[in-house]
């Protein structure tokens, strides 16, 4: 294949660039091929720092180290549902277009690949459990608010509050073991 060359004169060779130009390796962290990025841990990280910041800004308890864990559980779960569903209504609205595939139309609601419309309602479930754990639904706040209340009243009595009961909760098992079952 080294004597053949092309209509425009340049060699056809698997060891050359295409005709004497080449563009250069993606980068590291490049998104040239992220389509909405529900499933990339980085942009999901990323998009969960700005829910964050606004559940903060919110419901500053969420602060709190008790509710870390549950709180980046529900961070990660809406930034992804968000990032879903932000894809699928541009889709629908027929401001971006997906790839034809097996006849489907590259925008509208037959564009949205099925198992997406899944994925979507899968994390929009989880965002709504997790949100409920801590405290973002009428029931889950009141249970929050009702638990905070209790700790902080418990903490303000005069006579030990925590400690206090601890000591009650110490007296009446030693008391029950004095018993026997």
């Amino acid at each position: 294949m080294t004597g053949k060359r092309r209509r425009d004169g340049t060699p056809t060779s698997d060891r050359q660039d295409a005709r004497g130009y080449s563009w250069p390796p993606f980068e590291p962290g490049n998104t040239v091929s992220v389509r909405h990025g529900g499933f990339s841990d980085r942009l999901v990280s990323e998009r969960a720092k700005q829910v964050r910041a606004l559940l903060f800004e919110n419901y500053p308890y969420l602060a709190d180290d008790v509710f870390a864990e549950a709180l980046e559980r529900y961070c990660r779960a809406e930034a992804r549902a968000q990032m879903l569903h932000e894809w699928i209504m541009a889709v629908v609205e027929g401001s971006v277009e997906v790839a034809p595939r097996n006849g489907r139309p590259r925008t509208g609601v037959e564009a949205v690949p099925p198992y997406l419309w899944s994925e979507a309602s899968r994390a929009e479930a989880n965002a709504q459990k997790f949100g409920q754990d801590i405290g973002l639904d009428p029931i889950g706040h009141v249970r929050i608010a009702r638990d905070l209340g209790l700790v902080a009243r418990l903490r303000g009595q005069p006579g030990g509050g925590v400690e206090a009961l601890a000591r009650k909760g110490n007296a009446l098992r030693l008391l029950q073991a004095e018993k026997g079952p």
